[in-house]
């Protein structure tokens, strides 16, 4: 009867230890589809210089569940690319209009399209050190061949 209990007992213990690292493992392919969709977005603008429509509301899309998914940190710095590439393509928009004239109200225009470019460039060097925490896996082990 002990060796039955014992038995089941092992059973059970095995099957939870599964159980937990399926969830840690669907999290984890949750957070990395995140990420990369971060990636995809800044280095369209990188090489573009702009975001279309579409892009941004099919970030907005594949993102809206990061805060569900990552801590505050990362929530509002996703939240803080959407914001600053929204604020990018309504600056590439208002410059490709014919009616703005050359002058103060343009220049005040160029500035902001520039303080978003620059500063949504300098983001993707900084992915991995925003999202590394929540990304790296611990459990593995590498054997050195």
């Amino acid at each position: 009867m002990l060796l039955i209990a014992v038995a089941t007992s092992y059973v059970a213990y095995q099957l939870y230890r599964a159980s937990s690292s399926r969830r840690k493992s669907e999290l984890n392919i949750k957070r990395l589809k995140i990420y990369r969709e971060v990636v995809r977005l800044l280095s369209v603008i990188s090489r573009e210089g702009d975001i279309s429509r579409e892009e941004l509301l099919a970030f907005r899309s594949k993102t809206h569940e990061s805060g569900f998914l990552f801590g505050k940190d990362v929530a509002e710095y996703v939240e803080e690319i959407y914001s600053r590439s929204l604020k990018l393509r309504s600056s590439n928009a208002l410059l490709k209009e014919q009616n703005l004239p050359i002058g103060e109200e343009r220049d005040k225009v160029t500035v902001e399209n520039s303080k978003q470019m620059i500063w949504l460039a300098d983001q993707l060097p900084r992915l991995k050190q925003t999202f590394e925490r929540y990304l790296t896996i611990h459990d593995a082990k590498v054997k050195d061949e």
